[in-house]
């Protein structure tokens, strides 16, 4: 961008939800400037308040106004040549008073200099705009892309940086909304690690990026409960046509952009745009229901980030059978079970059991390995474990599943397990392909539930929902 808008004259968008870093890469391209030929101006928006640095060599000088006298600023700047970036642009600016006033300093005569302009945008897209002013001012957009688990953990591999942004990484905290049981799980786990926060930053990082996401502001600027704060206030913005905002693209003026993420496409042109977290979707889930989250994934299942859609798949499997339940599907598209509206607990452990009927456990450690739900139903003495994935493939640890009998049969609401079904719930479009890999770990340890040793991956079940 930097080359395109200083030697080519295009008009600069920098766009990207809030909290992805935008100001910061802008700011990179201001610094790197030649400030022997240009004058940089920055511009920071806030409401009707203006707050100005003007950047000229080794010279700079600060400054508040109001908008209405932004064109007397621009006016009074000498330079040979000039670059004004304007941070803080939002839709009520389009076409207003602020990205008037420059495009009117941006097209005025200045035969002796050249002028160059850029906006540093405080929303995800600059929603519809028309061909011929794209075309006639040369519009070059640039996305700041929503930060992955990869980038945050490579952020916090430097020890500097980690240690200033330890105290945000809270969410094992008592001062978040989390509750006791899920507190305790995640306390009993970072007691196996070393007392050192540095050697647990993985944990701690990912135990944040629940809430935080794809939002770099919210992972390493506020507190875990700051960010749940902020997440239900937008969330209580979603209006009631809410699958309306759910499925309308990145670029419609319904989205509530503290809630979605942004990633570039890796399958097509254009871009993904995932709810933030899995915080948020399960927020939602429970706001809006199984139709409005199924709609939302699967019209962009072909193209989000796996985790995100991971995400959005478990959240379609528990609201489901919280509103109604689910019809399994084999892969010739045959209707093979049912499973009906059922309570879910969300528990790490063995919640207590129903006597009439079964339960549904969802785990509170969102990445931990093996599998995403247990149905229980000691009536019956049936124990249904579901692993849910989008992949392609999956690895098959009974280790994890075995783990977990094993805690059942030393509670008091122990049982013979007379059935025991293992099933992967996948999407529709991956079943035919879908496969179990060779990285298959526990052989025999099933044996007790009547699974002969080796002979498990030709009896776990692969159905679609």
């Amino acid at each position: 961008m930097r080359e395109k808008v200083l030697e080519e004259k295009h008009v600069g968008y920098v766009l990207g939800p809030p909290g992805t870093g935008k100001s910061t890469a802008a700011m990179v391209f201001a610094l790197a400037v030649d400030r022997t030929r240009w004058d940089v101006i920055w511009i920071h928006v806030e409401g009707k308040i203006l707050k100005c640095v003007h950047m000229s060599g080794q010279e700079r000088k600060t400054g508040t106004i109001d908008i209405a006298k932004l064109t007397a600023l621009l006016e009074s700047i000498n330079a040979q040549n000039c670059l004004v970036l304007v941070d803080g642009w939002t839709y009520t600016e389009s076409r207003g008073d602020l990205e008037g006033t420059c495009f009117l300093w941006y097209t005025s005569a200045n035969v002796s200099g050249e002028k160059r302009l850029v906006f540093i945008c405080s929303v995800a897209s600059r929603g519809k705009s028309s061909a011929d002013f794209e075309y006639d001012w040369k519009i070059l957009e640039h996305e700041v892309w929503s930060w992955t688990l990869d980038e945050y953990l490579d952020a916090i591999n430097d020890k500097e940086f980690f240690n200033n942004v330890l105290p945000k990484l809270d969410a094992t905290s008592n001062n978040t909304s989390s509750t006791n049981a899920m507190q305790q799980a995640m306390k009993k786990r970072r007691k196996s690690q070393s007392d050192d926060p540095f050697d647990n930053r993985a944990f701690l990082l990912e135990t944040k990026y629940h809430y935080a996401g794809g939002s770099c502001r919210y992972m390493f600027l506020y507190t875990t409960a700051e960010v749940i704060r902020q997440l239900n206030r937008a969330i209580e913005m979603l209006p009631d046509y809410s699958t309306a905002t759910l499925s309308s693209g990145s670029r419609s003026p319904l989205i509530v952009n503290r809630l979605f993420a942004l990633f570039e496409s890796h399958t097509s042109t254009g871009v993904i745009a995932p709810l933030i977290s899995r915080y948020t979707a399960i927020q939602i889930g429970i706001k809006t229901g199984p139709d409005e989250i199924k709609h939302f994934f699967f019209k962009y299942r072909e193209f989000a980030n796996p985790a995100f859609s991971g995400w959005m798949l478990e959240m379609a499997f528990f609201i489901s059978l919280r509103h109604g339940g689910l019809e399994i599907f084999d892969e010739s598209d045959n209707i093979v079970d049912k499973w009906e509206q059922s309570t879910v607990v969300d528990s790490d452990g063995v919640p207590e059991l129903k006597k009439d009927g079964p339960v549904w456990i969802r785990p509170l450690q969102w990445n931990q390995g093996g599998y995403d739900a247990i149905m229980v139903c000691k009536q019956t003495r049936f124990v249904r474990m579901v692993q849910i994935t989008r992949a392609s493939a999956h690895t098959f640890r009974i280790d994890y599943f075995y783990s977990w009998l094993k805690k059942l049969s030393e509670t008091n609401d122990s049982f013979n397990v007379d059935r025991l079904e293992i099933v992967f719930v996948v999407v529709k479009d991956s079943l035919q392909n879908f496969t179990i890999s060779n990285a298959t770990t526990g052989q025999g340890l099933l044996e007790a539930f009547g699974w002969e040793k080796n002979t498990e991956i030709s009896r776990d079940a692969r159905v679609n929902k």
